[in-house]
């Protein structure tokens, strides 16, 4: 699969997600690798209160956790990981 083709494919399948462009922004980002609130909003370009409801709304969900509320750093909780599983399952099979 070319980088485009994965690319298309990974977009079309965010875009028909059912969490709200936001929420998908700040799940992408943790996934990513960003745990801090402040990176979250930064490279989303989010407001900071936007970016605060975001990781409310998908820790009151599962989809993430906070792991030090001092210093407001997250990560992928299980329904999250799922999530992006369901995301990114569009991979053809590899060709024999």
């Amino acid at each position: 699969m070319k980088a485009i083709d994965f690319a298309c494919r990974f977009l079309t399948r965010v875009q028909k997600d059912d969490l709200s462009p936001a929420a998908r922004l700040v799940l992408i980002a943790v996934a990513a690798g960003l745990e801090e609130k402040f990176d979250i909003a930064r490279e989303t370009c989010l407001a900071q209160s936007v970016c605060t409801t975001q990781l409310r709304h998908l820790e009151i969900t599962g989809e993430i956790r906070c792991v030090s509320p001092l210093s407001e750093r997250y990560v992928l909780a299980p329904a999250g990981k799922n999530r992006l599983r369901r995301l990114f399952n569009f991979h053809t099979a590899p060709h024999a």
